[in-house]
């Protein structure tokens, strides 16, 4: 598989979350509350596949790459889709501070919970739409098929670091947090 085509493949994953997380939303604004323990497995997600794996992935391998292609990329695709993780991560971190809040009953915690989740959704679903649009056309036009070999095993380090079957179980995730919040697998992702 081309290194895109893998991102993107994880892109869809991630847009699964997505929408549960949207629903947790929805559900925070018609006061039917939060869950603890589903927002801990999200977090455990997000951190783990969206951001250690994906995130990863891109960080480490894909931006250099193409950041030496040209200055331009470097500083502004590039620096614009970091900065948005850096964004991701801080949302997360709200997240999940608000979660003894929660427990203890704090509507005011449930409240800053969701507007994170909400502001993290909404970054998140334009932020894959500028790497699909933008970096992801970009690269098959500056990189070399050896180049592309070299980030393809580059990505299958990530993988490694991520522990036997990581993926498997990431999907299993994310498919008992949709049974959960009631929400259909969404084919397309985000």
């Amino acid at each position: 598989m081309k290194p895109i085509d893998n991102l993107k493949e994880e892109h869809v994953l991630i847009g699964r979350m997505l929408t549960v997380l949207e629903g947790y939303v929805r559900d925070a604004q018609a006061g039917r509350g939060l869950s603890p323990a589903a927002l801990r497995e999200a977090i455990h997600f997000v951190r783990g596949y969206a951001d250690q794996c994906h995130h990863g992935k891109e960080e480490k391998v894909l931006f250099p790459a193409l950041s030496e292609k040209s200055e331009g990329i470097a500083q502004g695709p590039v620096r614009v889709l970091e900065s948005e993780h850096e964004i991701g991560r801080t949302l997360v971190g709200q997240v999940e501070a608000a979660i003894p809040g929660i427990e203890a009953g704090e509507a005011q915690a449930t409240q800053q919970a969701a507007r994170a989740l909400d502001e993290y959704t909404r970054m998140l679903r334009q932020h894959i739409t500028k790497e699909e649009d933008v970096l992801f056309e970009l690269a098959p036009m500056l990189l070399s098929q050896q180049e592309e070999e070299t980030l393809a095993e580059e990505f299958e380090a990530v993988e490694r670091q991520m522990g036997e079957d990581a993926h498997h179980r990431f999907e299993d995730l994310v498919a008992a947090l949709e049974r959960q919040a009631g929400v259909a697998p969404s084919p397309g992702g985000a």
